[in-house]
């Protein structure tokens, strides 16, 4: 299996998992257990990169929380989603102003002011591989107020006059997309793997501490056969991804 064919496993029925990853799953049940029990058994990170290597023909859903004027909906669908980067912030700004979305002006200060170029957002795409009406309006409610991303939306939101501007750009949206495991996190699924070790054990009637509810990143573009759909705001599926008909500041 090459490029980005994958088959896609469902987090929450462990139950319907492939048979060869329940088997590693089962091999390793000993030390995944020990790490939701009681001391980190020696073997876990054994454990861990078996699960990593058996993940690798596999794929997840994710959602990608934002705000999209019509033309980006619409690029994502025909040719998928770019890493961020200064470039791609600046190339959105232009074409917002080209769409007549905003100004020449508010452009400049979106394209001055971000924090695109950061180490821990540069060249990435983060994904919830979870509902995100589970992270509620705390998680997700400005993703979706403000165009541009967290890494624009973070220097403006705040500003009586250019909170107002980005919040006036496009609709709000979350792109459903097929994530192979192996391109999260820049160590072949890493996160996911450990996600998984412990959503088995939970499914073997162990409590674990921690949530099941895990987030990544991809650091390659996501091609547009792997974008399942874009949900807009007042969508149906939208609202139910969102949940954001129960928020306290409803849209």
């Amino acid at each position: 299996m090459t490029g980005s064919q994958r088959i896609l496993i469902d987090l929450d029925r462990p139950q319907h998992w492939p048979a060869d990853l329940v088997d590693v799953l089962e091999t390793h049940h000993g030390a995944l257990r020990s790490r939701e029990v009681g001391p980190l058994s020696d073997r876990f990170d054994a454990a861990i990169y078996a699960i990593v290597d058996a993940l690798a023909p596999y794929s997840v859903a994710g959602w990608h929380c934002t705000r999209l004027a019509a033309h980006e909906i619409e690029d994502i669908r025909s040719r998928g989603m770019a890493l961020l980067d200064v470039d791609l912030v600046s190339r959105r700004v232009e074409a917002a102003i080209h769409h007549g979305l905003i100004s020449v002006e508010h452009g400049e200060r979106l394209k001055t002011a971000n924090q695109a170029g950061e180490r821990y957002r540069a060249g990435m795409l983060w994904f919830f591989f979870f509902p995100p009406a589970i992270a509620g309006e705390g998680g997700i409610g400005d993703l979706l107020r403000y165009w541009g991303g967290e890494a624009v939306y973070n220097s403006h939101d705040r500003h009586p006059e250019m909170g107002t501007v980005i919040a006036g750009v496009g609709r709000p949206a979350i792109v459903e997309a097929e994530i192979p495991v192996a391109w999260c996190g820049g160590d072949r699924g890493l996160r996911l793997a450990m996600n998984i070790g412990q959503r088995f054990v939970v499914a073997r009637g162990i409590r674990s501490p921690n949530t099941l509810h895990v987030e990544d990143n991809i650091k390659r573009p996501l091609p547009p056969e792997l974008i399942r759909q874009v949900h807009v705001f007042p969508a149906a599926e939208f609202l139910r991804l969102s949940g954001c008909a129960s928020w306290s500041s409803p849209f």
